[in-house]
């Protein structure tokens, strides 16, 4: 196996889905934010292999060797030590595999072999192998986030005509998703890479899409800016109007429901169970005993002194 190679300071083809939005797990501002730091020069975070990637490491080479054999590929290579980048986009992409086809290829299910942008694909010629381990359900698609995306983008940097991804679901079903040039999916992550590279350079973050990701894109505060004006800006007061209102009725809400829980509770008493009516529905509410493991006694680490913005909005009405 080898480790990331391609630089982390431009778009690269993993992380191309990210940049356009179509990833569940990371915002594009998470994105920007990871090369950003690697722009400047600040420190990585640790990284951190869980199982599920350290098992992805392990079946890689199974999950290429198997997809060679029912594609009828030959002259296999897995290593690939450096990154391949594309001739005028600042996008580079790293291969997990390459293999040579013979032929056209149909739709075989009994193989596990699906063509997915064309009734059938000319794999005449190197193509790419992606490798991706997943615990999710089966897929007819695979999701944009795991490897549609990514194999275009690296048919865009190598010039290779197709590709297959291949997915090993929950480790028992392999399928194998072969792919053509799809121009208009390129031309897509063309734009998307061009405006990447131009935020990039000039600082300028995505739209926020949730608190969690105003934190990524504004992580400081500039002690020398004014106050801002919201009555002065379109929809700004709406927003603060809508905060402070949800703030009321949650301080509401949590103050009915100890009142309502101290009251069932009472009710309940040494019960575990009580059952009622709340509409036309029936409600179980259930107080049962709840056991926890003996753990050893653990020592909190030191942490050196930092500065971090808050996560969460304080609100003070005058």
């Amino acid at each position: 196996m080898v480790g990331k190679v391609t630089p982390n300071d431009m778009a690269s083809a993993s992380v191309v889905p990210t940049i356009m939005g179509l990833n569940q797990y990371a915002s594009q501002n998470d994105a920007l934010a990871n090369a950003i730091d690697a722009k400047e020069g600040n420190p990585r975070k640790p990284f951190v292999q869980n199982e599920a990637m350290a098992m992805g490491d392990y079946f890689e080479p199974h999950i290429i060797a198997l997809a060679a054999q029912r594609l009828e590929l030959t002259d296999v290579n897995t290593d690939y030590d450096s990154a391949f980048f594309h001739k005028t986009l600042p996008l580079a992409a790293s291969l997990d595999g390459t293999g040579v086809g013979s032929g056209v290829i149909t739709t075989d299910t009994s193989r596990g072999i699906y063509c997915m942008n064309a009734d059938q694909i000319d794999i005449t010629g190197t193509g790419i192998i992606e490798c991706k381990l997943t615990s999710n359900p089966i897929e007819d698609v695979p999701a944009p986030y795991r490897g549609p995306i990514q194999l275009q983008s690296q048919m865009m940097c190598t010039g290779h005509k197709w590709g297959a991804v291949c997915v090993l679901y929950r480790g028992t079903t392999l399928r194998i998703f072969v792919y053509k040039v799809n121009e208009t999916l390129q031309d897509q992550i063309t734009e998307a890479v061009i405006d990447f590279d131009r935020r990039l350079r000039d600082y300028d973050w995505y739209p926020v899409l949730s608190s969690d990701d105003g934190n990524v894109a504004y992580p400081r505060v500039d002690d020398g800016a004014d106050e801002i004006d919201l009555d002065a800006l379109d929809g700004a007061s709406e927003l603060l109007s809508n905060l402070v209102r949800a703030k009321r009725d949650k301080s509401i809400a949590e103050a009915i429901i100890d009142e309502a829980e101290a009251g069932l509770k009472e009710i309940l008493g040494s019960h575990e169970s009580a059952i009622g009516t709340v509409g036309n529905h029936k409600v179980v509410v259930k107080w049962p005993m709840k056991v926890y493991k003996a753990q050893p006694e653990k020592v909190t680490p030191a942490k050196p002194a930092r500065v971090v913005r808050q996560k969460v909005l304080t609100v003070k009405e005058l």
